[in-house]
């Protein structure tokens, strides 16, 4: 059998599209997958709601945690690496959607080496109001040019980011910490810093594999934008990477 995948869902105050969402992922065609839905403390009926549609048929683990870190998805993210039995693991983001050939594209590209590969990227398709309007994507060669990209913007489509297990403790926001900031902005920025530091390189793989972004006036990116007017999240992050990094550049 193939490598088990855990495909991970956080939710807050999701009504509006986490229904396209569950039914995507659910509906996908790879053999050896288990859905883990999670519920930050939402303020609407979202986390009754999915309770309801495992209760119905949809087959779903739901869990309800507290919204500690404003924002971002640290809470499910830790969650599932500390409790879920898998070897690889993904973060669709409940307002988006995936093709149901979505995992098995992403494990084809993995099971080639998988050895090597503990990560890999993809492209994006940006959505809205059922339109395709944009295609986001990145690539570099090898870490060196990973790093040198860190330098200026995060060049990681991070809901499309599938991990090894294996890859966990060095999922950590360094600079963050350094700062004494909590992970409400860019958390996810600074943990693919540390995992290039340590030696792991998220593949980009230059095409899209099926992850659809939806682009609407009520998503967690525009949170994150209002909240980096108080704090400069990613320039804390540069400059904290980029004085470790600068004595491997002279």
């Amino acid at each position: 059998m193939k490598p088990k995948v855990a495909i991970i869902v956080p939710c807050y105050n999701s009504m509006e599209f986490v229904d396209q969402c569950i039914e995507s992922v659910a509906a996908q065609d790879y053999e050896n997958f288990e859905i883990f839905v999670y519920d930050n403390e939402s303020t609407d009926e979202t986390f009754e709601y999915l309770v309801d549609l495992a209760k119905n048929g949809i087959p779903m683990n739901v869990f309800k945690i507290k919204n500690i870190y404003p924002n971002s998805y640290r809470e499910a993210f830790d969650h599932a690496f500390h409790t879920i039995d898998a070897e690889y693991f993904t973060f669709i983001a409940s307002d988006d959607y995936v093709s149901k050939d979505y995992i098995s594209n992403c494990m084809e590209i993995i099971l080639h080496n998988p050895e090597k590969i503990k990560c890999i990227q993809s492209h994006i398709a940006g959505v809205q109001n059922g339109v395709q309007v944009n295609k986001i994507q990145n690539s570099y060669k090898g870490l060196a040019d990973f790093k040198k990209q860190c330098m200026e913007r995060s060049p990681v489509c991070t809901p499309t980011v599938i991990y090894h297990r294996d890859v966990y403790d060095h999922l950590v926001m360094e600079a963050h910490k350094e700062n004494d900031i909590t992970p409400a902005g860019a958390a996810d920025y600074d943990m693919f810093c540390c995992l290039a530091d340590n030696g792991v390189l998220i593949y980009p793989v230059p095409r899209h594999l099926g992850y659809y972004y939806r682009w609407h006036g009520k998503q967690c990116t525009w949170r994150v934008h209002e909240s980096k007017k108080e704090i400069d999240y990613d320039r804390v992050i540069q400059e904290y990477w980029k004085k470790k990094w600068q004595p491997q550049a002279e």
